[in-house]
């Protein structure tokens, strides 16, 4: 049985995309192993629900603070040591790999125990880690672009610029296959790496079939419009802004509003105060996790996917907001990113606003009032979902890349 290690400096409740890697993998044959190290509070109670079912092994490596505290202890330390270096004596001496990934070292001293076949890497300080392990083990290495690092953040400061490019620069030459989560990010990593593009396939975010619930009808009585957005944060700079102002705007007793995620604090005191007209209709729902998300939105009308077109990486991303929406039926309002304009203009899954234009949004949102449109949108994504935007068939991709190796 052929056997493959993913990697990730997260942990699995709060990766979703490396979790429908492990199962895709298993289910078609081989033995895998999925390395992370802790990185977020609220995940471990989430992680702790979803590795009881999961049927491929999995290991932390670095601790966590309820779980090997000395070992998570050094490696804090130690990665806040490094990135002093890094911003003063540059990237070599693995001051970068130690800098983006806390529990560089015990994840790779993990990964290179297990005689794999396939070392995969997910999120940025994860790279590094396959790279070597795969070269110590005379194994393959793979990576997952769900995201365009180097367009993360336009408001990097030098340093962190500079390690970006230096870990891609460094290790992306050496792998086997790419996955991007977006063709733009796919053409993005291609023009960077133009002796890799042969190697880069595009893997769409989308969720299997068992996770599609049953379409929800309306009452024939039922006008309300029920929107819904999430993410594992409820912040600034989401896009959520503008919704606000819109909704305030219109001011529409029908219209109710759900949040899913972690809801910061100054978010909280945002809709406290500015939306204080509308705030009996913002509700927040907590934390949702992966597996359960496309049944709980399908419980709600309209998914929002507000990206902003800055910085780069929102421009050209899918995320699986759009994804979870199709499997659910929800019909869709998505800002004019770019590579949200490409998708609907190929997949006709909703209707499209120009980023930050209020009233714009108050039209579109006004659109979905008629509830014969609505439903017509709604059963076309969930046929969508159900026979095409899904897991089973978009993990073809990734399973043939691997099998061709």
């Amino acid at each position: 049985m052929k056997k493959i290690v993913l990697i990730t400096t997260g942990q699995p409740a709060t990766n979703p995309r490396i979790v429908k890697e492990a199962d895709a993998l298993h289910a078609a044959g081989y033995e895998v192993t999925l390395l992370y190290s802790f990185f977020v509070e609220w995940a471990a109670e989430k992680d702790t629900i979803l590795l009881q079912k999961v049927p491929w092994k999995y290991k932390m490596a670095g601790g966590a603070p309820t779980d090997k505290k000395a070992i998570y202890l050094f490696t804090r330390i130690r990665n806040k040591i490094a990135r002093v270096l890094n911003n003063y004596f540059g990237n070599n001496f693995l001051l970068a790999e130690r800098t983006q990934a806390r529990a560089f070292d015990e994840l790779l001293t993990e990964a290179k125990k297990i005689k794999a076949d396939w070392y995969i890497g997910h999120n940025l300080g994860a790279l590094a880690v396959a790279v070597n392990a795969a070269k110590y083990n005379s194994a393959r290495a793979g990576f997952d672009f769900e995201d365009y690092h180097r367009g993360e953040n336009n408001k990097a400061i030098k340093c962190e610029t500079s390690r970006i490019v230096y870990l891609e620069n460094k290790y992306v030459p050496q792998l086997n296959y790419i996955s991007a989560a977006s063709p733009l990010i796919a053409e993005k990593v291609g023009n960077h790496f133009p002796l890799q593009v042969r190697n880069i396939i595009t893997l769409l975010n989308c969720f299997p079939l068992y996770q599609q619930p049953p379409f929800r009808e309306k009452l024939p009585d039922d006008n309300s419009l029920q929107l819904f957005w999430f993410s594992q944060t409820i912040g600034i700079n989401r896009g959520l802004e503008i919704l606000l102002k819109a909704l305030i705007k219109m001011n529409d007793p029908d219209i109710q509003l759900t949040l899913a995620g972690n809801c910061t604090g100054t978010f909280k005191r945002y809709i406290d105060v500015y939306a204080k007209k509308i705030r009996d209709r913002i509700h927040l729902a907590g934390i949702i996790t992966p597996n359960e998300l496309p049944s709980f939105s399908s419980k709600f009308d309209v998914g929002l996917a507000l990206e902003l077109s800055i910085p780069e990486n929102r421009d050209i991303c899918l995320t699986n907001k759009v994804f979870t929406y199709i499997l659910a039926g929800n019909a869709i309002i998505l800002s004019e990113s770019t590579m949200q304009i490409k998708f609907n203009d190929q997949f006709k899954v909703g209707i499209t606003f120009p980023v930050n234009d209020i009233t714009l949004l108050t039209e579109k949102l006004k659109i979905y009032k008629n509830q014969s449109l609505l439903k017509r949108q709604r059963i076309n994504n969930y046929e969508l979902g159900q026979n095409l935007l899904n897991w089973e068939n978009e993990s073809k991709s990734l399973l043939k890349q691997i099998q061709s190796a």
